[in-house]
């Protein structure tokens, strides 16, 4: 790291500060993938933009388990950066990238998956039907996702996160015009509606790889040796699972929590689940500022780790949250002042508009624990504790966040606003459990691969 010296608490929050605002902007260009989506179909029906929230939640669900494997680079890549090894740093890049291809034939498992899930939540027809035809083409997208994702992990682990940043954005403007085209049916194609969204991204995540693929020979082909290829042996492969895999498995139990979350207020009717999308979305920018500073907390963690500094490491994940918590919280007020505004941005019907304010001022009260969990589960995966980051989310999706939906929903009768109260009462346990986690500091003698 930048000298010998221990970094005051200004310097540090200069750090995280200047290494997550461009994280903010990619976050908001991910957002606005999903949110592309759902205002293009907005004009096509109800049914579409509730069946793309069933849909897209699933999916992630699927595919996370998958990118938070390659998302182990992160950890990796920031020690190797933080004791002055780039040699070791290209190495692991390469190795989560042929991790990424050895995986992706699993895709084929996916569409019956699928067709299994519907079957035991039984969801509204129409939404199942278009639910379908959306995630199976989306399936279609992850080895290039996977790529994405060990690219982008190795920039941000060495402290590039302005390339990420591009390469979102330019991905979001592709996904954008496909989006245009193959929806409403121009340039003499024919209207394919929910199809059309789901080819429009997957276009939009090839683009991005090509392109990230550019940047990493372009800017860090020789000083990270990438040229040179080293096979890596049995033993690199099970140390990369073990600290990438129970990432993934955080990731795909939360979005199939999630997704299950949304299948349960489909049975209420497609008006409460098109609110509960569109708030969901709506919402998803509170969270850009809480995962920036998650993410970059959790790469400074692992470089000061690499380093050899745990009492700098610690500090940054107090000022990771503080910073976290204090942007989430300003985002909840504008929830709170301005929820029938917001939903009005994505549709005219009245009672969708009603209740999707409804649930915004929900979502203000819980911002603060949210961005708490984020960023100290950040901090955490930084460090390689990336099991016991799994064992809260499995633990919490199944014992709290689902049994409390289905009780304060379904068994009080409290229907939509239950069921999103039962989401706040996980998202506090988890803050909690978490920050009691980073506070014990056994993270702080993790090893991870050949980092000393």
């Amino acid at each position: 790291m930048e000298g010998s010296m221990e970094p005051s608490r200004r310097a540090l929050g200069v750090q995280l500060a200047k290494l997550a605002a461009p994280m903010v902007l990619s976050n908001l260009a991910y957002t606005l993938l999903g949110v592309l989506d759902t205002l293009f179909l907005g004009r096509v029906s109800t049914a579409a933009v509730g069946a793309i929230g069933v849909a897209g939640s699933l999916f992630l669900a699927f595919a996370l388990l998958f990118r938070g494997l390659i998302q182990g680079t992160l950890p990796y890549v920031a020690r190797m950066y933080g004791s002055q090894r780039p040699r070791e740093a290209g190495k692991y890049l390469k190795h989560f990238a042929l991790l990424s291809l050895l995986v992706s034939p699993l895709v084929a498992l996916f569409p019956g998956a699928v067709q299994y899930y519907f079957r035991i939540l039984r969801p509204h027809p129409e939404v199942a039907v278009l639910a379908a035809v959306y995630i199976n083409i989306r399936f279609l997208e992850l080895p290039f996702s996977l790529l994405n994702s060990a690219i982008g992990s190795f920039l941000i682990g060495v402290g590039n996160a302005k390339a990420p940043m591009w390469l979102a954005w330019i991905s979001v403007a592709v996904n954008a015009a496909a989006n245009y085209v193959l929806i409403f049916g121009k340039l003499g194609l024919p209207a394919m509606g929910v199809a059309g969204a789901a080819w429009g991204t997957v276009v939009a995540v090839f683009a991005q790889l090509v392109l990230g693929i550019f940047v990493v020979v372009r800017g860090y082909w020789r000083d990270y040796h990438l040229g040179e290829w080293t096979w890596p042996t049995w033993q690199d492969l099970v140390a990369m699972v073990k600290v990438g895999l129970p990432m993934g498995v955080t990731d795909a139990v939360e979005l199939t929590a999630f997704s299950t979350f949304f299948t349960l207020i489909s049975r209420l009717g497609t008006v409460e689940l098109a609110a509960s999308q569109i708030a969901n979305q709506i919402a998803a920018f509170a969270f850009m500022p809480g995962f920036a500073f998650g993410q970059a907390t959790g790469s400074l963690v692992g470089r000061y780790l690499g380093a050899g500094k745990q009492d700098t490491a610690e500090a940054v994940g107090y000022h990771g949250a503080v910073l976290g918590i204090t942007a989430m919280g300003f985002v909840g007020i504008g929830f709170w002042l301005f929820a029938p505004m917001l939903g009005r941005m994505f549709t005219a019907d009245q009672e969708v508009i009603q209740m999707t304010a409804l649930l915004l001022k929900v979502m203000a009260f819980y911002q603060v624990f949210d961005a708490a969990n984020i960023v100290f589960r950040g901090a955490l995966n930084g460090a390689g504790d990336t099991r016991f980051t799994m064992a809260v989310a499995v633990g919490a999706s199944a014992l709290v966040f689902i049994p409390a939906v289905y009780f304060l929903a379904f068994m009080l009768d409290l229907r939509l606003l239950g069921a999103w109260l039962g989401c706040m009462v996980y998202l506090v346990t988890l803050a909690f459990v978490c920050f009691v986690r980073f506070r014990r500091g056994h993270w702080k003698s993790i090893r991870l691969g050949t980092a000393k």
